[in-house]
């Protein structure tokens, strides 16, 4: 018995994930292309150029924010038996592997700001935070939890019918 989950090529490429959450959440940039026409259409008032730099002000805060997110990503989770590595992701480079001990382990969902995030916790203390970045969408984020809670309902399972 074994859980394995490695995230696929396109999301171990920094940028591929980026793209892939632009292409998702298209809506998002719907602004761009009016910031596009203002810059098209010279000449501007004090007050337009104003509104520009503003609009121009937020995007630059929405496109940090999204990459900042994007940096650490869920390349890996490998359960086997009691036992689960967890590699993250450091933009296109699987740095981190985190070893935990499953019946300590809890993945759930929480929303911040309307925006769902899978919280992988030991206990209270959280592990990791994985956003809707890449392929990760919040379908495929309940699947991954109800495949984990089936792993960790067949491994108890196994432990009573080897009556340890």
């Amino acid at each position: 018995m074994q859980l394995n989950y490695n995230s696929p090529h396109s999301d171990r490429n920094y940028l591929g994930r980026v793209f892939l959450f632009i292409k998702r959440n298209y809506w998002l940039f719907l602004l761009d292309l009016i910031i596009i026409i203002f810059l098209i259409l010279p000449p501007y008032t004090w007050e337009e150029t104003k509104l520009l730099l503003i609009m121009i002000a937020v995007l630059l805060i929405r496109d940090i924010l999204i990459l900042r997110i994007s940096c650490k990503h869920l390349g890996k989770f490998v359960a086997r038996g009691n036992e689960v590595l967890i590699g993250i992701l450091k933009r296109s480079k699987l740095q981190d592997d985190i070893i935990e001990w499953l019946p300590d382990m809890e993945l759930e969902i929480k929303y911040i700001l309307g925006i769902p995030v899978l919280h992988i916790m030991d206990g209270s203390d959280v592990i990791f935070k994985q956003y809707p970045i890449g392929v990760w969408t919040v379908d495929k984020m309940k699947e991954f939890i109800d495949s984990f809670y089936d792993y960790k309902k067949e491994q108890a399972t196994w432990k009573i019918y080897k009556g340890q």
